[in-house]
Order: C-alpha cells, then sequence, then structure tokens
C-alpha cells in the first residue's frame, strides 16, 4: 500500500498506530505534504520482544536457508513491481532526483537476488581437524535479533544490505528508518506481509532519540547494524559495548581523489562531477576533496569548474535534472554555513557558492568548488553532506598522500592518472575501505564496501555482508576427551 496518508507502523508482523505524529517536508518546495507516524519506546519494546519469541521459538530459524531465500525473493519481487510508487514517495520525502529514488528500490531488490547466486557458496559450515588431531565442524548459526538502523539518504540500498543477510541466515531484524523518510521504508513491511514472513520475524517504523536509544540497550537485541554519522556511531557504540552487543558501524567519509601529474583533462572532465554531486552529494562515499599537482591546479580547477556548470539543479520530478535539493532546511543551512566560512577564510568559489537563480523556493544549492583553503581547514575535514568540491594543491606525490590520508575518515579515495604502476603505487598507500582508478565513486553489491579509522567497522555487500548476521560455533565430533600434549 503506497500513499502519503498512511497512519500504522508495522510492529512484529502487525499494523499498529501510535499516537506520535510528525510532519514531512518536500525540500523542493518547502511545504507540508503529510503527517507520519512514529514509534515510541512501548513500541520498541513490543518489537524486540516480538522478534525475540520468532527467533527463540518460531519457525523461522528453522527453515532451510533455501526456504527463507525464496520469501526473499518475493519481497524482491513485490520491490521491483511497485518501485515507482516508493520511488517517488521517497522523492517527496528526501528530494532525491527521480531516477536516483527509484533506482535505490531496484537496487534494494537486487540484494535478494544477489544473495541467491551466492548463499550456496557461503560457508555456513565448514570441517576443519585441529593441531591436536580433533576433527570438528564449524557452523556459522544466526546471530539473534537485530536491530537495523539506517539514514534518509540511501534508504533501501543501506535497509536492503542489513536486513536481506540477516533474514537469509536466520535472523529476525527490527528495521528502523530516520524520521525524515518515515514512510518509504514501509515498502519492507509491504514486501513481507505480500511473501507470507512469519509473525514477529520483522518490525518497520522511523522514531527519534529516545525511543532510538532504547532500540539499541535493548537487553533483547544482540545485534545493532548501523549506517550514519560517526557521532551517532560513536554514541551507539558506547551505549551498546558494555552490553556486548555485535556491532556493524558504517559511518561518515571525507573521501580524496588524487590527480597524478600525467592525468589527462577529458578524464577529469568525465569523472569528477558525479564523484561529489552524486545522490545530491549526500553521499558519504563522495569524492568531496580534490588534490591536484599545483603546477596544473588552475588548468585542471577550470576544467572541472566548466563541466560542473553544466549540471541541472531543479526538480527532482523534471527529467532534466541532475541534482534536487537537499534534504531539509538544517542541511541546507549546514551546507551554506561551511561554504560561507571557506570564504570568509580565504578560500573562493570556482562556481557555485549560492542558491541557484531561478529557484526561490526550495533547499537548492549550486554544485560548489572552493580553493584556496588549506588541507587542514574546517571544509577540508568535516563531512558536508552537499555537493561541494575542496580543491587543494600538492608539490609532490608524497604531500597528496598525506593530505589524502589526513583526516579522520578512511571510507573511499581516488587515484587518477595515465600510468597503471603509478596507480597502483598509490593506490597502496591510501588507508581507505575502498580505492578507485580513474572514477571517483564505484558501489557493486558483490564488493564489501566499509572503512577505515572514523568510517567505521566490519563490511556490508559482497559475501563479507552476510558475516556480521552469524557467529562461529566449533561443534566437535570425535567424542573423545581433551588431553594435554606433552
Amino acid at each position: 500500500m503506497v500513499a502519503d496518508d498512511r497512519s500504522e507502523i508495522y510492529v512484529g508482523g502487525r499494523w499498529v498506530d501510535p499516537r506520535l505524529r510528525i510532519d514531512l517536508i518536500d525540500p523542493s518546495t518547502e511545504m507540508v505534504f503529510t503527517q507520519a507516524p512514529m514509534a515510541e519506546t512501548a513500541a520498541v519494546d513490543d518489537a524486540v520482544e516480538s522478534a525475540r519469541a520468532a527467533f527463540d521459538s518460531g519457525p523461522w530459524p528453522q527453515l532451510s536457508r533455501k526456504e527463507r531465500l525464496d520469501v526473499l525473493l518475493s519481497m524482491s519481487a513485490y520491490l521491483e513491481e511497485h518501485a515507482s510508487e516508493y520511488g517517488d514517495q521517497l522523492l517527496r520525502e528526501t528530494g532525491l532526483p527521480r531516477p536516483f529514488a527509484r533506482g535505490g528500490v531496484f537496487a534494494a531488490a537486487g540484494h535478494a537476488r544477489y544473495l541467491a547466486g551466492i548463499y550456496e557458496s557461503y560457508p555456513w559450515t565448514e570441517k576443519r581437524q585441529g593441531v591436536t588431531g580433533v576433527n570438528t565442524l564449524l557452523v556459522r548459526a544466526a546471530v539473534g535479533v537485530v536491530a537495523a538502523i539506517v539514514p534518509w539518504n540511501s534508504p533501501f540500498s543501506l535497509a536492503a544490505s542489513k536486513l536481506m543477510p540477516a533474514l537469509l541466515a536466520g535472523c529476525t531484524v527490527i528495521l528502523k528508518a530516520s524520521p525524515i523518510n518515515a514512510l518509504s521504508l514501509l515498502a519492507f513491511a509491504d514486501a513481507a506481509e505480500h511473501a507470507g514472513l512469519p509473525q514477529g520475524v520483522l518490525s518497520v517504523f522511523a522514531a527519534g532519540p529516545e525511543p532510538s536509544q532504547r532500540l539499541v540497550t535493548h537487553p533483547g537485541v544482540d545485534k545493532v547494524a548501523f549506517t550514519g554519522s560517526d557521532a551517532t556511531g560513536a554514541a551507539i557504540a558506547a551505549s551498546a559495548g558494555p552490553l556486548f552487543k555485535r556491532l556493524t558501524l558504517e559511518l561518515g567519509g571525507k573521501s580524496a581523489g588524487i590527480v597524478l601529474p600525467d592525468c589527462s583533462l577529458d578524464r577529469l572532465r568525465a569523472a569528477v562531477p558525479p564523484a561529489f554531486t552524486l545522490n545530491n552529494g549526500e553521499a558519504c562515499a563522495a569524492m568531496t576533496r580534490m588534490l591536484v599537482p599545483r603546477a596544473r591546479a588552475e588548468e585542471i580547477t577550470s576544467a572541472v569548474a566548466a563541466e560542473v556548470d553544466k549540471l541541472v539543479v531543479g526538480d527532482p520530478r523534471d527529467p532534466a535534472t541532475d541534482i534536487g535539493p537537499l534534504v531539509n532546511k538544517a542541511q541546507y543551512e549546514r551546507v551554506m554555513g561551511y561554504i560561507a566560512g571557506a570564504l570568509e577564510d580565504g578560500g573562493r568559489a570556482v562556481c557555485g557558492g549560492s542558491r541557484p537563480d531561478h529557484l526561490d523556493v526550495g533547499y537548492y544549492v549550486r554544485p560548489t568548488i572552493i580553493e584556496g583553503v588549506g588541507p587542514n581547514s574546517k571544509i577540508a575535514q568535516d563531512e558536508l553532506f552537499g555537493p561541494v568540491l575542496t580543491v587543494l594543491p600538492y608539490d609532490d606525490i608524497d604531500e597528496a598522500v598525506a593530505i589524502a590520508n589526513g583526516t579522520r575518515y578512511g571510507l573511499s579515495s581516488a587515484v587518477f592518472g595515465e600510468d597503471e604502476d603509478q596507480l597502483n603505487a598509490v593506490g597502496r598507500r591510501l588507508r581507505s575501505g575502498s580505492v578507485h582508478f580513474n572514477n571517483g565513486f564505484t558501489v557493486d553489491i558483490g564488493i564489501p564496501f566499509g572503512g577505515f579509522k572514523a568510517s567505521g567497522t566490519g563490511r556490508e555487500f559482497g559475501p563479507e555482508g552476510i558475516d556480521p548476521y552469524v557467529e562461529t560455533k566449533a561443534v566437535f565430533l570425535d567424542g573423545q576427551p581433551y588431553r594435554a600434549r606433552r
């Protein structure tokens, strides 16, 4: 059921009408377009209780993986069938251009198909002989009740990257959405009902800080999988750590692209603009710093800026739009504040730096390139979540690598150049979970994704994306007592 006037949340397989409502604002019009239901603490407790019962004594963990996979594929088919409706709902909530919004729903559906292709080769069980000659069977068993907490900027794919492997492993899941997109992620609840997911296995709702904290610290939750800011991730780790909950944290980024001295302008014209403007610039892995040889800084920056100026900022419903509005007023003011601060500190906007002249309403920002600031400036260190690129010159490769590695983040990075040996040599020195050669950003659900340092712990996507949802159990098969070796 895709509608803007939905009043219920999904708790343990039941639709519940909570008392709390919030306004949802269309970022392209700055107008309230509906009210959305929000879970309160009591609903969180009910969801965890249902998930706990479904895991401890329900049928879901006892089904074969093939039976569970069939349910996931049915959910996937439902999402694909209704991708345009849920995608358009996400568009209204977040301002993502229509191809990105609808594409996110299709990407979520793709996770189940990917798992169908690899689940049999995953080492669910493995025979191993120990150094004493003992024979064991290693069993990777479901971790238990999972709290999956996802942000608003790419919610469908980020939800599926947690939900699908967790359900395949036999876990039960509470999926918590951001209040900003409180309605669109109910798609997973609709899909679960369509596919006949057993009672208690899945809950889906948005919630504010207090119920969210309850979810993280609830003793009935075994595992927290979170995507969001490093500040929130640190708070979750501090709350969950004393309870020994398993954690996966996919956090922020301040990704750098090193342009080597031999790099062609055509390569940069094609790769750099989408690398920092994708998803309206609201992407943790966006390449928001470009490191250029000092001798070529003006040439490279001018060439990239000319391409950036061709991007169309406008209504996310318009097929011609490349960049829609930022998600809300607070995010718009944050990004504009960083730009203003950089200019006050002596920086210069090579392009952008303001609201588009033709758009008086909506949280729109022209794609912006800032030069003339240092690598330790706030705009070069902090994650902005907007279509802003900072250009930083370097004198030699050692300095470029030091600048690239010189933030608290380590999610993604890029190297641009013509010589394969030099690309490899520089790429090996970058401390980030992903390194892209001659491409600012790529994501593939078959390749593990995650970061170093404050960009988080654990990996999503690929076979490695199943790992966080299982525990390894050693089953000793020989029936002989332990004897110390002499």
